[in-house]
């Protein structure tokens, strides 16, 4: 189990942190909740559509580490989908830290065998539903709440959103809903059939009872103190919903295009793919499905083990290369290394795109963009890049970034100075590399660690002795792990090695699931 993929579930960022190797103390599975207090998160901003953004918050590590060995015993904890099996989309894979494979692909093909049978699919969902769950009417099983509300400075209204055991109780409190909402649908007599992935509820129902449908969701809501999003009401039929899932169609024609134009006797193929992604990609009118068809090309078997050497590289190849990365940045996560790799790929024909595109996206809110140029621009190896940007990387907020320069000694005395002036809690992530890469506050390292990295709310408690062991708990980690050199980011080798083993336990799962479905089929 890597606590990596927990304290940053899903999100493309946790191959760039390195929990597990931070040390934890022998006792960490029975911490007493009195050595903790509440903390403060840092804030991470993820791209959604167009100029919005959710933003995560990453808490505290060892409060994190803590709640989790006081949680995992919890029911279903490391299979959420068995919470509410008849209705839960949702199935998460802690192994790989990402939804399980395939089951996408698995929930259309149903979708379409009710949208067969009933007049419509009716889409709704929760209004801020993370920012709205009242902790107090979640099922702990007995166990200690404060764990949880702890990593979000105590709050008890809301839960942070990022990390898997925020997604554990979310979709628990969901497990209720649905068993509310399958309760009055029982009652009402009416044809409808229901499953929900996190906080989108989907109600295959026949026209007549879409007024009923609508009535139960926000009734069973009220109960839990949330509403439903006004905004976000759709109305599916088998047609339309036809015409806009197009994406599973485009993989299969894809690729086997591009199996056809490929000949392993030749040395000078085509990007054919290149081309293609442009081309269907123009196909598709949701910029989330654009997105996901790019992305999920780029982490297939097929992609993954091509051999570059057997195809040369065409002027149009690098714009329409630009084109993919600067629509879905993350793409190049999963694709920089093997053009890095091409002995027939110019890299510096993209410097001119990194130079502008870098420059951009620093001025934009989004966080996780801005890493993945910056890991891009690293492993093409264009420093000048990098350092001419350094001002405004400060400006980004962007800890996980900043930590980089810091480790990478990009900054200057002036840039130094300017970073330890934030002494909030809620600059924690980058101060505890701040402490680490600056000899003076490593030099005075237990007051350093005092200053920027003990919680302020330590220091308001009245009893001294609870104040020391508080504060002493905090202490004895920090200083443990920055006395031992260790960084919570992985250097870039390591990010690009954390993202092969990623990739490389995806196509497993997704080969075992075709593997199951054959099976299944043949009636084994």
């Amino acid at each position: 189990m890597k606590l990596n993929n927990l304290y940053n579930f899903k999100n493309s960022v946790k191959h760039f942190l390195d929990v597990d190797a931070l040390k934890l103390s022998t006792d960490i599975s029975s911490v007493d909740i009195g050595k903790l207090i509440w903390v403060e998160p840092f804030n991470f901003r993820v791209k959604k559509q167009e100029d919005r953004y959710r933003t995560l918050k990453m808490p505290n590590i060892l409060n994190f580490v803590v709640a989790y060995e006081h949680f995992k015993d919890l029911s279903n904890f490391d299979t959420i989908q068995n919470l509410d099996p008849s209705h839960k989309r949702l199935s998460a894979n802690i192994d790989t830290g990402d939804f399980v494979s395939g089951e996408y692909e698995r929930q259309l093909e149903e979708d379409f065998n009710k949208l067969s049978v009933y007049d419509q699919l009716l889409k709704m969902d929760i209004k801020e539903y993370y920012g709205r769950i009242y902790t107090h009417l979640i099922n702990f099983e007995e166990h200690e709440e404060r764990f949880l509300s702890n990593m979000n400075q105590g709050k008890t209204n809301g839960l942070i959103m990022g990390n898997y055991l925020s997604l554990y109780f979310a979709e628990s409190n969901l497990k209720n809903i649905s068993n509310d909402i399958e309760e009055e649908i029982r009652r009402a007599r009416i044809d409808c059939e229901f499953s929900y992935f996190s906080d989108d509820f989907y109600f295959f129902c026949n026209k007549n009872d879409t007024d009923e449908v609508t009535r139960i969701f926000d009734k069973v809501l009220e109960k839990y103190e949330l509403e439903r999003n006004d905004d976000k009401k759709e109305v599916w039929t088998y047609e339309s919903f036809n015409n806009y899932n197009l994406v599973a169609r485009y993989w299969k024609k894809l690729i086997a295009h591009c199996n056809v134009r490929f000949d392993k006797e030749k040395d000078n193929n085509k990007l054919y793919f290149i081309n293609q992604l442009v081309f269907r990609v123009s196909k598709l009118n949701d910029d989330k499905l654009k997105k996901v068809f790019i992305n999920n090309f780029f982490k297939t078997k097929y992609f993954r083990e091509l051999d570059l050497e057997k195809y040369q590289v065409k002027g149009y190849d690098y714009h329409q290369l630009c084109f993919l990365f600067n629509l879905s940045p993350e793409t190049m996560l999963y694709s920089i290394d093997k053009f890095n790799d091409m002995s027939n790929f110019n890299n510096n024909n993209l410097h001119k795109f990194f130079h502008v595109r870098y420059r951009e996206v620093l001025k934009t809110p989004f966080n996780e963009e801005q890493l993945y140029f910056y890991y891009a621009i690293k492993i093409f190896g264009f420093t000048d890049i990098l350092m001419e940007n350094k001002s405004s990387v400060i400006d980004t907020n962007n800890q996980i970034l900043i930590s980089y320069y810091l480790k990478d000694g990009y900054f200057e005395k002036e840039e130094i100075d300017k970073l330890k002036e934030n002494v909030n809690e809620q600059y924690w992530f980058q101060n505890y590399h701040l402490i680490l890469y600056s000899s003076d506050l490593l030099d005075d390292l237990e007051n350093s660690i005092v200053k920027y990295l003990i919680p302020k709310k330590v220091f308001k408690e009245k009893k001294e002795n609870s104040r020391e062991k508080k504060k002493n708990s905090y202490m004895e980690f920090y200083r443990e792990n920055i006395s031992s050199e260790l960084p919570i980011i992985r250097d870039i080798p390591d990010v690009l090695a954390e993202i092969e083993e990623y990739l490389a336990l995806r196509i497993e799962e997704m080969e075992e699931g075709f593997e199951a479905e054959e099976a299944e089929d043949m009636d084994i």
